[in-house]
C-alpha cells in the first residue's frame, strides 16, 4: 500500500470518528444511524465498515480515547501533593486550566459524557473518588483544610466542574482561562469573607 493510500485511509477514518462525534453530539447515540455519520464525513457506507464493523465499536472508539486522557487529568491533584504551599494555587490553576482545554479541545465528546453517556453516574464516582483520594493526600501534605470532609468536597468539586463547562465553555461564553481563574479563586478563596 503506498503512503498517499495510508494518509487517505487515515483522513477518512479521522473523518468518520469526528463525524460520529458530532452525530452523537447533537442527536444522541440511539438516534444516530451509520448513514448520517457517513453523510456528514462525506463518505460512503462501505468506507465506514472498512474502518469500523458496527456505530457501536466506533462510539466505544471515541470513549476509550476521551476517557484515557480524562483519568490523566482527573488525577492531575497528585502532582500538588508535593509542592510547597506558595505553588499550591498556581498548580491548581494550571490542571484546571489542562481540563478545560481538553474539554475545548472535543467539545462534541465533552457533551456526550457530560450530558447524554449512560455511564454517567459510574464516571462521576469515579472522578469524585480520584479527586477524593487527591483531596485525602493533600490534607496530609497541609495543603487542604483538615476539617474538610473530603467525600463531599470531591462530588462539590465534580458537579461545579461539570456544570461550569456545559454552562459557560462549551457554550463560548467564557474561555478556559477565564474558567480556571475563576474556579480556583473560589476553590482557594471561598466565599465568605474572613
Amino acid at each position: 500500500m503506498t503512503q498517499a493510500k495510508v494518509g487517505k485511509g487515515e483522513m477518512s477514518r479521522a473523518r468518520l470518528l469526528q463525524a460520529a462525534a458530532s452525530e452523537f453530539a447533537a442527536k444522541g447515540y440511539h438516534r444516530t444511524r451509520v448513514s448520517d455519520i457517513v453523510r456528514r464525513a462525506g463518505l460512503t457506507q462501505a468506507a465506514f465498515y472498512l474502518y469500523f464493523e458496527s456505530k457501536e465499536l466506533l462510539y466505544q472508539e471515541l470513549m476509550d480515547r476521551f476517557f484515557k486522557k480524562l483519568w490523566e487529568l482527573s488525577d492531575a491533584g497528585r502532582k500538588v501533593t508535593p509542592l510547597k504551599s506558595h505553588e499550591v494555587q498556581s498548580r491548581l490553576k494550571e490542571n484546571l486550566l489542562d481540563l478545560f482545554r481538553f474539554f475545548m479541545e472535543m467539545p462534541e465528546l465533552t457533551t456526550i459524557v457530560l450530558t447524554q453517556a449512560a455511564e454517567g453516574e459510574d464516571l462521576h464516582r469515579k472522578l469524585a473518588g480520584i479527586v477524593a483520594d487527591n483531596l485525602r493526600s493533600n490534607q496530609e501534605a497541609g495543603h487542604v483544610k483538615a476539617n474538610l470532609s473530603v467525600e463531599v468536597t470531591a462530588e462539590s468539586i465534580v458537579a461545579m466542574l461539570y456544570r461550569l463547562t456545559i454552562r459557560f465553555l462549551l457554550t463560548g461564553e467564557k474561555t478556559a482561562e477565564q474558567l480556571a481563574d475563576e474556579a480556583v479563586a473560589l476553590l482557594a478563596g471561598g466565599m465568605l469573607q474572613a
